[in-house]
């Protein structure tokens, strides 16, 4: 609508009281920056005095800084032009964002390499503010209203088929932003395999793969790795499902400060290298080598150096199935992890000053100190899985593809893109892979209605 397009509808599967989407359960997006001026005019008027402590140990962030992140955390089976026009598009979007309503604040408790600020009211404020601007600009949004069919008509338009009283809706542009396959079991086992059938969901429910699909069945082209998903180390309390409204407690059950300490399967033995990078750039990996762990689950532990820095976030402490224990050999025996081979482990570990290599130690990951103070903290993590990586194939000016040519009339962005992930995840790049490229979708949408229907209408 900013771009002169009129009649634009939102179609949203899930009621009014739960829109929002997994987006409404984040707290923040990635972006390149080069001063400290350019992040101070993020924030509302009390917090920019703080900039220079927020910033402390930031110089800035380059657009190639982001670039190296997000391909050498994410793989080689990616669209790399894709990738490299989001993250240098980074910043203008957020500089639009904040022209358009969003707000920012500083990031409480940060750990190493996270972003510095996150939304105001994180992602339930960034989506109010969302769905507020879109319908102060005319936009309508239909709830209850999950598509299921696309249809290609003459003057490259389009029949929008589903479930609720909105359909068909005839459309001159389309612009598909309905996530992955992730809400869905049968199309999870499908393609991710079986163990993944009835894994929690670290998002919504909603996300059924359905308009994805129906884009397919129109002749749209695939792309990305459809074997992999974005999955995190969540506490045992997690939820089958997480709904709006619930971001706080989504957030308490996070476990990301496993470089704090080491991870071990339900044998005792470390599986996964704690110190390979920022935890907000190898927190997916982990998510994901815990479901191929005896009965998919996993223990984090941490000596009591950990413990009395307090850097653990509030979450591990308030964890009913955590456990404070004074030796490695009770933690082991009341959580049922095998004691001898835990022993035996953390031995090697403290022998070799953390020092202990994947070379010198087979296929034992190295890791960052030593587990030698009591008393031991072991918390039990599961994965939870947020969208998958396989979608459909788009240019970088977010047209989807068929047949190797771009679709006229038909867009997608955010997660339902494939070929933005291979293998892991840096934090804070799937919102904005959503608004670089929705916001050139909204752009390009409208001049297609505009073409198609002689006035901006869509």
């Amino acid at each position: 609508m900013q771009a002169g397009a009129r009649d634009v509808v939102v179609l949203d599967s899930a009621p009014r009281e739960l829109r929002g989407g997994n987006s409404a359960l984040t707290k923040s997006m990635r972006f390149s920056w080069a001063t400290g001026s350019f992040i101070a005019a993020l924030l509302r008027d009390s917090d920019q005095h703080r900039v220079d402590d927020i910033l402390t140990g930031w110089s800035g962030y380059s657009d190639e800084q982001y670039l190296d992140d997000w391909l050498r955390v994410s793989g080689g089976q990616v669209d790399k032009a894709l990738i490299e026009s989001i993250t240098c598009r980074s910043a203008d979007t957020i500089a639009w964002m904040r022209a358009s309503g969003q707000r920012w604040v500083p990031r409480p408790d940060p750990l190493p390499g996270d972003v510095p600020v996150i939304f105001e009211g994180g992602g339930q404020g960034l989506q109010a503010r969302n769905f507020a601007e879109f319908e102060r600009l005319g936009g309508t949004v239909r709830y209850g209203s999950t598509v299921t069919d696309i249809e290609r008509i003459a003057g490259d338009r389009y029949v929008v088929r589903g479930s609720g009283e909105t359909f068909p809706i005839v459309s001159d542009a389309l612009v598909l932003a309905s996530g992955g396959f992730e809400g869905n079991p049968q199309t999870r086992e499908r393609y991710l395999g079986d163990q993944w059938r009835d894994v929690k969901l670290r998002g919504v429910p909603f996300n059924n793969g359905a308009p994805m699909e129906a884009a397919i069945a129109l002749g749209a082209d695939t792309a990305g790795n459809w074997k992999k998903c974005h999955a995190t180390p969540q506490g045992t309390e997690l939820p089958d499902y997480v709904l709006p409204g619930q971001m706080h407690e989504s957030h308490l059950l996070t476990r990301y400060a496993f470089p704090l300490g080491i991870v071990v399967n339900r044998d005792g033995r470390r599986f996964f290298d704690e110190s390979a990078g920022y935890s907000n750039l190898t927190y997916v990996s982990l998510g994901q080598q815990i479901m191929h762990q005896p009965g998919k689950i996993a223990f984090q532990i941490f000596d009591g150096k950990v413990l009395a820095a307090r850097s653990l976030p509030a979450g591990y402490l308030g964890d009913p199935a955590a456990v404070i224990v004074r030796t490695l050999e009770e933690g082991a025996e009341r959580l049922g992890i095998d004691s001898g081979n835990l022993v035996d482990e953390v031995g090697r570990l403290n022998d070799s000053s953390g020092d202990l290599t994947p070379a010198a130690a087979g296929n034992t990951p190295r890791a960052p100190k030593r587990l030698d103070s009591p008393p031991f903290l072991f918390v039990p993590v599961v994965s939870g899985l947020t969208f998958t990586y396989g979608g459909l194939s788009v240019t970088t000016g977010a047209q989807v593809r068929g047949g190797g040519e771009p679709i006229e009339g038909l867009y997608a962005a955010g997660v339902i893109v494939g070929g933005l992930y291979d293998e892991g995840y840096p934090a804070g790049t799937g919102l904005m892979a959503g608004a670089v490229l929705g916001r050139a979708a909204g752009t390009s949408a409208a001049a297609h209605a505009a073409r198609v229907r002689g006035k901006g209408s869509c």
